[in-house]
Formats: C-alpha cells, sequence, structure tokens
C-alpha cells in the first residue's frame, strides 16, 4: 500500500526542475541526469549518514520514483521530523537536494511511578540520540524501586545501552550494555537477618544486514554474548544462583516506512540464548522469542491506523525465579494489575486501532489483547485465554526521536478484578 501511496503522491513531494531534452526513439521525454546530490538542514547529522541510505547516485536517472525512495529511506531513520526532496536545474543535468528538519536528540526524563499497593519508584532516565551526529544512541537511567514484597526492601537499579548502527559504513551494527541492581532480603522463620541479593549483567552483540539497499530494512542476523551474575552477601544469604555466559542468536525482517506521526509496513525478530554449564556458567538455561508487529494504514484520513502484534517465549531450565515472562500493568494486558501473569512460557496477541482527534499528534486508542503465561513450558496451551479491553489517547511528540505517550483506561475480560488507568512511554 506505500509503495503505491509514493507513486501516487511523488508529484507533491519531489519537485524535478524543467530541463530541455531530447525525446527518445519511442517519443517519451529523456529524464534529466543527476549532476550532484546535496543536502540541507542536517546541522548535526552528518552527511554521510544520509548519503548511505540513498537509492539513487551522481550520474543516475533523475526518476522521480527513485528521488522519492531516497527521500522516504532518510525518513525512516527516525531521526527528523520532516523530509524534502527537489531539484534544480544545471546545464548537466539536476541538483538532487534533500532538505531535513532535525529533532531534540538529547532528552532527560524522569521516572516516577506509584501503584494502589503501596508500590513506588522514582528515577532518571536519558536517551541521547543520534550521538555525534551519527546516528548512534546511548540510553540510561538510575531507578530506586519499593515493590512492597514481604521480607523485600527497595532496589536500586543502573542499565546502560549503546547502539551503532552500520559502523564504518559497514553493513554490520553493534550493541552494547550493563545493569547493575541490588535490593535488601530478610529471612523469616528459623533464620532471621538481613543480606543484599545484587545482580550484574553485560551483553554485547554484532548484526550483520543481509538485504540490498538501506541497512535498516530487510532481513538481518546477528550474535553475541551475554553474561549474568546472581550474588548474595550476609550471615544468613541464601545461597547465590551464580554466573551464566549465554551465547545469543538472531534474525529478522524489518520493512517500516515512518510518517511523521505513525508507521506503515512490518517488523519481525526471533532470538535465541543458550548458555550451558560448564562454559563460563553455573546452570543451563535455554530461551527463545518470536515478535511479530504490522502497521497498516486504513481509510483516507492521515495516521489512522489498525495495528497488529504477536509474541511469544520459551524458557528452559535456569534459575526458578529469575528472567521469567510477566504479563499485565502498563506495557501489556493492560487490565491486569502488574505481573498478574508470569511464568516459563507465554504469548501475547493484540490489536489496537488509531484515529487522529483534530490534530495529527494526538491520536484516540483502542486496544485488545489476550494472552497467558505458563510455569513450564510443557503447560502451553489455549485452555485459558485472559483478554484485556482498553480505551485512550496516544500523543506522539515528535520533536524528540522515538517518544509516545499512552494514557488510557482498561479492563480485564473473563478474570481480574475492576479496571485500571494505564500510563505507558516508548
Amino acid at each position: 500500500m506505500r509503495a503505491f501511496l509514493c507513486l501516487l503522491l511523488y508529484g507533491a513531494s519531489v519537485q524535478v526542475g524543467a530541463v530541455d531534452v531530447a525525446g527518445t526513439a519511442s517519443g517519451a521525454p529523456a529524464l534529466p541526469r543527476v549532476a550532484g546530490i546535496e543536502f540541507a538542514g542536517n546541522h548535526l547529522t552528518r552527511a554521510g549518514v544520509l548519503q548511505r541510505e540513498l537509492t539513487l547516485a551522481v550520474g543516475d536517472a533523475a526518476a522521480p520514483e527513485q528521488i522519492e525512495a531516497s527521500r522516504q529511506a532518510i525518513q525512516n531513520l527516525g531521526l527528523f521530523r520532516e523530509v524534502d526532496a527537489g531539484t534544480v536545474a544545471t546545464a548537466d543535468g539536476v541538483i538532487v537536494i534533500f532538505e531535513v528538519e532535525e529533532k531534540i536528540y538529547l532528552l532527560p526524563l524522569p521516572r516516577l511511578d506509584a501503584k494502589d499497593s503501596g508500590e513506588y519508584a522514582y528515577g532518571m532516565q536519558m536517551r541521547w540520540a543520534n550521538l555525534d551526529g551519527r546516528n548512534h544512541d546511548l540510553r540510561a537511567f538510575w531507578e530506586y524501586r519499593d515493590r512492597k514484597e514481604p521480607g523485600v526492601g527497595g532496589e536500586t537499579a543502573y542499565a546502560i545501552d549503546y547502539g551503532a548502527p552500520q559502523i564504518f559504513d559497514s553493513r554490520y551494527s553493534l550493541g552494547l550494555g550493563a545493569a547493575y541492581s541490588m535490593r535488601p532480603v530478610e529471612r523469616d522463620g528459623d533464620q532471621v537477618g538481613d543480606y543484599r541479593e545484587t545482580f550484574r549483567s553485560a551483553r554485547a552483540q554484532l548484526q550483520r544486514s543481509l538485504s540490498e539497499g538501506s541497512a535498516n530494512q530487510g532481513w538481518s542476523v546477528g550474535g553475541g554474548l551475554a553474561w549474568l551474575e546472581q550474588s548474595t552477601a550476609g550471615a544468613d544469604a541464601e545461597p547465590a544462583y551464580g554466573t551464566a555466559t549465554s551465547v545469543l542468536l538472531s534474525a529478522g525482517h524489518r520493512k517500516l516506512a515512518f510518517r511523521r506521526y505513525s508507521l506503515s509496513g512490518h517488523r519481525f525478530g526471533a532470538s535465541a540464548s543458550i548458555a550451558t554449564q560448564g562454559w563460563n556458567s553455573d546452570y543451563d538455561q535455554l530461551t527463545y522469542r518470536l515478535d511479530f508487529r504490522r502497521f497498516m494504514p486504513v481509510g483516507e484520513r492521515s495516521h489512522q491506523n489498525l495495528n497488529f502484534g504477536a509474541e511469544a517465549g520459551l524458557r528452559h531450565g535456569g534459575p526458578p525465579d529469575n528472567d521469567r515472562f510477566e504479563l499485565g500493568g502498563t506495557a501489556n494486558l493492560r487490565g491486569f494489575e502488574d505481573d498478574f501473569l508470569e511464568g516459563d512460557a507465554y504469548y501475547r496477541v493484540s490489536a489496537e486501532f488509531l484515529r487522529p482527534l483534530g490534530w495529527n499528534p494526538l491520536r484516540g486508542l483502542v486496544i485488545v489483547e489476550a494472552g497467558n503465561a505458563f510455569a513450564r513450558p510443557r503447560d502451553l496451551s489455549l485452555d485459558r485465554v485472559y483478554t484485556s479491553l482498553g480505551v485512550g489517547v496516544r500523543l506522539r511528540v515528535d520533536w524528540f526521536v522515538d517518544v509516545e505517550l499512552d494514557l488510557g483506561y482498561a479492563i480485564p475480560i473473563g478474570g481480574g478484578e475492576g479496571g485500571r488507568v494505564f500510563v505507558g512511554s516508548s
């Protein structure tokens, strides 16, 4: 659908300058030659980041569909509010000019949360997109959270993630991350005392684009390593689970078109994490994940979408309580309380309808979700499905990179108690 829209609308977004050319043998006018390519408005973004997304080069015919495809490819980076394309006639052909309107790339955010159960959290998060104009991404956060769990104190957590697409202008992308958290625990019963439980983790992944054209579209595969350590300290400490070093494998396909306030297209991802006891690991653990998203413009109203999602995961082995899948809360199955369902297997499907409410950045939201989680992978079934129905609004803050805010109310269907307000952000 997007391809047809681009062909129908390219005349409104690409202006090809008038050039006197001789007719071809068939009588159709010959296209002018691309004599040069220029960029404007990229005050921070390096020209090379834009150049590598183009589908045309100097010397090519200035075909309007190729100019539009290049304009859309730059827009798909998600770094710009608007991308326009035009041409200027010269004696040698035309100069194609891509003009971008950059977003604000540094965004500090407070992290605040409070629930009826008494659980609360506060902290800070920083997002730094397009670092040094290279389309690199840095995210860091600090948080203190008191879950009001019996025998468990407030948890302090830190995390940092760094993403570097197309390193050295290659088709390889690098992802790095590290995290730390600590919480005090009190043992009851015969032994009473306090001890600390600490988690440390790190990961490094390399991804390779396999498809022609833009490296952020099409098929990709990846691999890497992840390290996790759980330790305890104190006179009455429970035995620690120890350390796991996992091999990471991933594959995916992405065909997304960014419009200013919405998306069209799809993305798919599959991943596996494998830890083997004795290979720098104190236990075996195998985890699989699948995720699919489809974004469909519907009707004649701009930025009106019908979106679908499906995801699933399985975990075999590992510590009994760590890295379990969870459903419920503001991120999924919104009509249910946080962590309403958890286990070593899960699935979730969703459908959402979005329509602008007189102003394109603000869209009404109707979302239906269904899923379940299971204690063991062999328990996975469709015998019991939990469903949530929610209505609300979604605000796209296009001054910043990838910032959306959701506010609404969701009710559980066929289980759970009452309804609840959900607030979320991307």
